[in-house]
């Protein structure tokens, strides 16, 4: 019973504003003229804003008046422009017909196709549902319920987390790292985690608080790059340029060559270079080189014993790529080492053997040509 009292309540607010407008009181004709001096006045206002905004010059602004005026004089002088739009008399046959007609088709279509007896289904058999048929919003509709029922269930905010993020959910992201925190306080990938949604929820910019919290992931995981990335990035905005272009070189030179995040922190070295008057880098410069750490390292030994150092770190690599043909990265590394070392010939050779094992990827063949070319010009010149 109840629901048919909602259903006709419903029908009648429908009524009502469809109603309201048809029954108000009559409004004079509006003619064509009165809606192009609508439009003229729309347009003066328009071409003060960009002369305000110097989008355009004060000369072009009188023009364009100008020309609008003789627009709407030419509108007036049209005989038509007398002419009533629209009439805006009621139209009661139409009220009649919709107040027969629009209950009448919604009850017969509701009894048809309805089911007003069908019973509600119960929080628990929504999420016992199978995922793979749910979109991701029941996915996550599911899972919020569950950590209702189970707020200290830590895997579970580690889980949805990440999900807020794609979503663009940045402040639940946030909400919901801190309540994995709150479970697990010394964990140093919450930390971070918790860090990097505060800094994308706050359009980039790292708070005090995100930096104290990256710092914290770090004294438990000192080797962890993302707290590194984003505290290189506090730096940077803080202007501490020296030291932001340490952080982002000692992050990069010790970076996989195959890490995804490798290429932004080199956009952002880049970016600290220019402010401090330097020479830009590329990417491949930086993830071929030996590490700022080896070459601190280096700079204390002798030449010899430094140069065997090198040379016996860039021979396990050829030892490993042995192993593992497959890293193309790690091809181009070998070559960049070799080179680096002044051994051309060897670099050459990695080149070969590059080539041979990956013969059906042209686009690494290319690379491979382009550092070859440049190895060879290098060797003429000296």
């Amino acid at each position: 019973m109840m629901f048919w009292v909602f259903v006709g309540l419903m029908l009648l607010g429908a009524l009502a504003s469809l109603a309201l407008p048809l029954l108000g009181r009559i409004r004079p004709a509006v003619l064509a003229l009165d809606h192009d001096k609508e439009v003229y006045r729309a347009r003066l206002e328009e071409i003060d804003a960009d002369v305000a905004l110097q989008r355009i010059g004060m000369l072009d602004g009188e023009a364009a008046k100008s020309e609008a005026g003789r627009k709407l004089l030419a509108q007036s002088a049209d005989p038509n422009s007398k002419i009533p739009l629209a009439s805006s008399h009621p139209k009661k046959a139409l009220f009649a017909a919709m107040l027969a007609f629009l209950p009448t088709v919604t009850v017969l279509g509701y009894l048809a196709w309805g089911q007003p007896a069908m019973p509600d289904m119960a929080i628990a058999a929504r999420t016992d549902a199978d995922p793979a048929k749910q979109s991701i919003e029941q996915l996550i509709a599911r899972a919020e319920a569950q950590l209702v029922a189970n707020p200290g269930d830590v895997h579970g905010w580690k889980v949805v987390a990440p999900i807020y993020m794609q979503l663009g959910r940045y402040d639940d992201a946030v909400a919901a790292w801190r309540s994995a925190l709150r479970i697990e306080p010394n964990n140093p990938e919450i930390k971070a985690s918790l860090g990097e949604s505060m800094v994308v929820a706050g359009q980039g910019i790292v708070s005090k608080q995100a930096g104290l919290l990256f710092e914290e992931a770090l004294l438990i995981g000192p080797d962890d790059a993302k707290p590194r990335f984003y505290l290189a990035i506090a730096l940077s905005q803080q202007g501490e340029l020296a030291k932001a272009e340490t952080a982002w070189r000692e992050l990069i030179g010790q970076a996989p060559a195959n890490a995804p995040w490798l290429e932004v922190a080199v956009a952002q070295l880049n970016a600290v270079l220019e402010k401090s008057g330097k020479p830009a880098e590329t990417l491949r410069a930086k993830a071929n080189g030996p590490s700022t750490a080896d070459i601190e390292a280096a700079n204390e030994m002798l030449p010899e014993a430094r140069h065997a150092m090198i040379e016996g770190m860039v021979a396990g690599l050829a030892e490993k790529l042995k192993a593992d043909p497959s890293d193309k990265p790690g091809w181009l590394k070998l070559v960049r080492a070799w080179q680096v070392l002044g051994e051309r010939e060897k670099a050459l050779e990695a080149i070969a053997g590059a080539r041979q094992e990956h013969a059906a990827d042209l686009a690494f063949a290319d690379e491979l040509a382009e550092l070859e070319s440049e190895i060879r010009k290098t060797g003429s010149s000296q």
